[in-house]
């Protein structure tokens, strides 16, 4: 009887809010032998999740030239949880660098280097015709990650992301305090989504593999809480 080998995951911005839930579920995972992750900068202590020490490979790089980084970790899974917000950017051209540049760049060179299953987080109302902007520059990422060629392509459009953040976003905080209460209440394609369950759906999803191009929209994902 054959023995599966483990498989290699990749993972981009695992320093985040939904990357570091998804890279500790990743290093608890029999299935992949190795977890690397792109990172802006080091892991602190209390963002490595238990498992580090062994299965993890940590890759300090810069984003903006990537592109011409010797050494590019091989991987056969990637999972991308990059993203920022236009006030955090300060404009829309920095938004645009790391939403559609460094999102479409990473996944990119990791299909060049072998990776056969994407799994991207975008977000709800993504869609290359909108009139938003924020919107539109996901929808845009989402149509490059498509012309990519993966066997397996599979794309999370989550609402606003419930969990604690290392950063400050008063807008966000304040939408959930609201939010939370009436949750229940809220049309599930619109309620606030935790970042575990996000990671849940992610994790799934690689596992599957399913071919072509999938859209998990908000409301599938809130299948995977609790």
């Amino acid at each position: 009887m054959s023995v599966t080998a483990p498989r290699r995951a990749l993972i981009a911005g695992a320093g985040g809010l939904v990357g570091q839930r998804l890279l500790a579920r990743l290093l608890d995972d029999p299935a992949y032998g190795e977890v690397h992750a792109l990172l802006r900068r080091p892991l602190t202590d209390a963002q490595r999740p238990a498992g580090a020490a062994t299965r993890l490979r940590e890759h300090v790089v810069d984003f903006a030239t990537l592109g011409r980084t010797q050494g590019f970790p091989v991987a056969d899974d990637l999972y991308v949880c990059l993203g920022t917000t236009l006030k955090a950017a300060g404009s829309q051209e920095a938004f645009r660098r790391v939403d559609f540049d460094t999102v479409v760049g990473v996944a990119r060179l990791a299909r060049r280097h072998g990776a056969t299953r994407c799994v991207a987080v975008s977000a709800l109302g993504a869609d290359p015709a909108s009139r938003v902007f924020y919107n539109r520059v996901k929808g845009e990422a989402e149509a490059a990650l498509a012309r990519l060629d993966y066997p397996s392509l599979t794309v999370l459009r989550p609402s606003l992301l419930d969990g604690d953040r290392v950063e400050s976003r008063p807008g966000e905080r304040a939408t959930l305090v609201l939010a939370r209460p009436i949750a229940r209440w809220i049309p599930a394609r619109w309620r606030p989504v935790s970042a575990e369950a996000v990671a849940r759906c992610m994790l799934d999803a690689g596992h599957r593999g399913d071919a072509g191009l999938r859209i998990i929209e908000s409301d599938r994902i809130q299948a995977f809480a609790g």
